[in-house]
This record gives C-alpha cells, sequence and structure tokens, in this order.
C-alpha cells in the first residue's frame, strides 16, 4: 500500500494553534495529527467518518468516529461526528480565559446543538494543571506513556463487541441519553499521550507504539509521531497477514476475522513539556 503524505489541513475538521496564548499553567501539551480516511486511495476526496480537532490556547483535543452503519441508510455519519467536534470547539472558544473546562457540559452542549442525522463516538482531553482530563463516549481513547512505556489506557464503552456506545441523532426519534465517561490521569514532563479513532487501537497494540517511540530519535516531535503511528495503523489495517488486537477480540467474542481492520484513522499525539514563557530581562 502507497500511503500519500497529506498536509495538516487536508483531514482535520477544525484545528486552532495559537503560539501566543498558550496555557500559563506549569504543564502544556505540544500538539500534533494525523489522518488517513479508509478510501483515500480510491477516492482522494473523501473526508471519511473521523472527524477531531487540536486546539492549544485551551489545552484541549477531542476525536469522534462516526458510526459506519449508517451508510447503510444512506447517510453519512462524518457529517455528524465533524458537526460535533465544530460545536465542541466553539463551546471551548466561548468559555471565560482561565475557566476550567466542563468536559461532560461541553460536550453535551455540544451534542445539543449538532443537527446533522447519524452517531458517533467521541473523547475529548483538556490538560488542568498536572491532570489529564477526559470525558469519553465510545471506543474513541488515548494511551500514556511515560519514558516510552504504556502506563495508562482510556477505558472503553461498548454495548457489545464491536458495538461502542455513541452521540447521535436518530431519526423520528432526535437525541437519546448518553452514558459520559469521566477520568483522569496525573501527567508529567515527557510524558506521551497517543489519542485516536478505534482505527488506531484496533490496528496497533501499545507495544507497538513503545516500538515507534523507542526508534524515534532525540526529543519527541508530535507531528511526526502521529504521522508515523498513523502510517502503521494504516498499513497493519490492510494487512491479511496481521493479527491485529481488532482480530483477537473477535476471536475471543467467537467471530472470526482475520488481519487487521480497514477503517479511518485518526492519531493525535500531545508530548507534555513545562511550561516556559518568555521573560523579558532589563539589563
Amino acid at each position: 500500500m502507497i500511503i500519500k503524505k497529506r498536509s495538516l489541513s487536508d483531514f482535520q475538521a477544525t484545528v486552532s494553534v495559537s503560539d501566543d496564548d498558550e496555557s500559563s499553567g506549569r504543564l502544556k501539551m505540544d500538539m500534533g495529527t494525523c489522518y488517513f480516511p479508509k478510501d483515500f486511495d480510491s477516492n482522494p476526496e473523501s473526508l471519511g467518518q473521523d472527524a477531531h480537532f487540536i486546539c492549544q490556547e485551551r489545552q484541549a483535543f477531542g476525536v469522534a468516529d462516526g458510526v459506519g452503519g449508517w451508510a447503510r441508510k444512506g447517510i453519512d455519519s462524518g457529517i455528524f461526528a465533524r458537526e460535533l467536534m465544530s460545536n465542541y470547539l466553539a463551546s471551548l472558544r466561548s468559555l471565560n480565559p482561565g475557566r476550567a473546562v466542563d468536559l461532560k457540559e461541553t460536550l453535551l452542549k455540544a451534542h445539543s446543538k449538532t443537527a446533522a442525522t447519524g452517531s458517533s463516538t467521541a473523547c475529548v482531553v483538556s490538560l488542568e494543571g498536572d491532570r489529564l482530563c477526559y470525558a469519553n463516549v465510545g471506543d474513541s481513547g488515548f494511551m500514556v506513556f511515560r519514558g516510552k512505556r504504556l502506563v495508562y489506557r482510556s477505558p472503553t464503552q461498548q454495548n457489545y463487541f464491536n458495538r461502542p456506545f455513541s452521540l447521535g441523532n436518530w431519526a423520528g426519534e432526535g437525541k437519546r441519553p448518553v452514558s459520559v465517561f469521566l477520568g483522569e490521569f496525573d501527567v508529567e514532563p515527557g510524558d506521551v499521550v497517543v489519542a485516536g479513532s478505534d482505527g488506531v487501537f484496533d490496528n496497533l497494540f501499545g507495544s507497538e507504539i513503545e516500538e515507534i517511540l523507542q526508534e524515534s530519535d532525540g526529543e519527541p516531535w508530535p507531528q511526526d509521531l502521529a504521522w508515523s503511528i498513523a502510517t502503521v495503523a494504516s498499513m497493519n489495517s490492510v494487512s491479511q497477514e496481521y493479527d491485529s488486537p481488532f482480530a483477537i477480540a473477535a476471536e475471543s467474542e467467537g467471530i472470526e476475522h482475520v488481519g487487521g481492520k480497514i477503517d479511518d484513522i485518526t492519531a493525535i499525539v500531545a508530548v507534555i513539556e513545562l511550561d516556559q514563557p518568555c521573560v523579558s530581562q532589563e539589563k
């Protein structure tokens, strides 16, 4: 499989990067992303069903994965996912500077404003001081690596195998009640957060991401790491020889599946750093 490198703006639903309005907390996240729609090779104009954002000024990011089953009804759930992430980012930007983000409230507010029919998973994350706080619905999520070793993975929510919890609008029913999982994890300078849709984690084990981190030279560069992780996940997704996390999980449920899982792949990498704002010095 030949993977063509695309610019950051090609596939992101919404991105905001502000170098002069970053968090003034002790720690900060330096973030990068990479996205491969599963049908990119056959349709280079495809936006796929994943959506995501990064927001430097609020030290936050999010990813949503449109539920593919809507395609049987002629509905592109990627439209729902992109609107959801755009609404979340708009709500985030409307908060007063310095105010902590209520992740659940902001996610549900974004959901209430999303008019498109469809549904998606969602994972939104913000750095508050030295805590990584998150709200999650479904099987998008993240891992935290310390010393290039996996130390934490966010839990997933699913009704049963390959049927994750989701936010959505159902024709004739509107919005259904949803369970939002809230969690947090203490982070340290040098930690690397790898987030994404299930297209990443169904096609990469934590140990494989550890290997990618260990092979990186010098200081971790989020954009390069996101590219490497998404590329390996994409290659694994179309391999019939690879015994993927998805195949192993399917086997445990008595379902036969060979190789990787072809899917949209979104990778977000956030490197935790000390926040060292420039200080002018008088001579």
